[in-house]
């Protein structure tokens, strides 16, 4: 597999059940994908995950949507930071949490690949934060499954979001940085009405980085996408998973 496909919303479905609430599986241990060669670190706490693979040039980061556990996957280094690969997106399932069935979509040639991914061990390895700035600052595009919403609402899930306060931060830190949040939904329903959830949640996005996290307001700009930029088939339930995301991304 080359080093150019490496961005990806993986998600993994159906694992013992339906999940609650809480995530229903931890994923927390070291996996081997069979479609690609590089062995990767995962560690859960709640519905949140994230880790990092190869030589700490593969990330990995997201949350569990129901029974679904989507993540996104980027190849950049903090060393190197001059570049940052194109994006693809995997999809998991299976019944138990050692082998789960992959379908891998890449977004940069429009091919599909198939494979399971195998639970190599229950320990992931040395503990390791995931580098949000990093990421926002040389990709260019934080893609987050991390900022939830129930269906068909406007208000964000839980009360500390990771991702927003590493956002929250570098504004502070960077006094000449401003950020686009960009609400996406599927396309299930109404085109209007989801256009308008879409901008609504963007809005939420931003309220929540100025008053938790005390971003300076005038640096960032909400705005919604509705269901009019789909990464995956909107006829799939994995598809729509995917395309249910909230991106922050850096104005230029």
């Amino acid at each position: 597999m080359t080093r150019r496909l490496l961005f990806a919303a993986l998600v993994v479905s159906g694992l013992l059940g339906a999940a609650p609430a809480d995530a229903q599986v931890n994923v927390t241990g070291t996996w081997q994908p069979k479609i690609w060669t590089i062995r990767i670190s995962l560690r859960q706490e709640g519905n949140r995950v994230w880790g990092f693979g190869g030589q700490k040039d593969f990330w990995f980061r997201g949350q569990w949507d129901g029974d679904r556990l989507v993540l996104v996957a980027n190849n950049f280094e903090e060393k190197r930071k001059d570049r940052c690969q194109p994006r693809g997106v995997f999809t998991l399932s299976g019944k138990t949490v050692s082998l789960l069935d992959s379908i891998w979509f890449q977004s940069d040639t429009g091919r599909t690949l198939k494979g399971p991914w195998v639970r190599l061990s229950p320990d992931p390895g040395e503990a390791t934060p995931y580098p949000y700035a990093t990421e926002l600052m040389y990709c260019g595009t934080l893609l987050t499954y991390e900022l939830q919403f129930a269906s068909n609402a406007d208000t964000l899930q839980g009360t500390e979001w990771p991702i927003l306060a590493a956002v929250g931060d570098l504004l502070k830190q960077n006094s000449a940085l401003k950020i686009d949040i960009v609400g996406h939904t599927d396309s299930t329903g109404d085109a209007n009405a989801n256009q308008a959830l879409s901008e609504r949640r963007a809005a939420a996005v931003k309220q929540a980085l100025v008053s938790k996290y005390g971003a300076d307001a005038d640096r960032i700009t909400a705005k919604g996408s509705g269901a009019e930029q789909p990464i995956q088939d909107n006829k799939t339930a994995d598809g729509r998973a995917m395309n249910r995301r909230v991106e922050i991304v850096r104005a230029r």
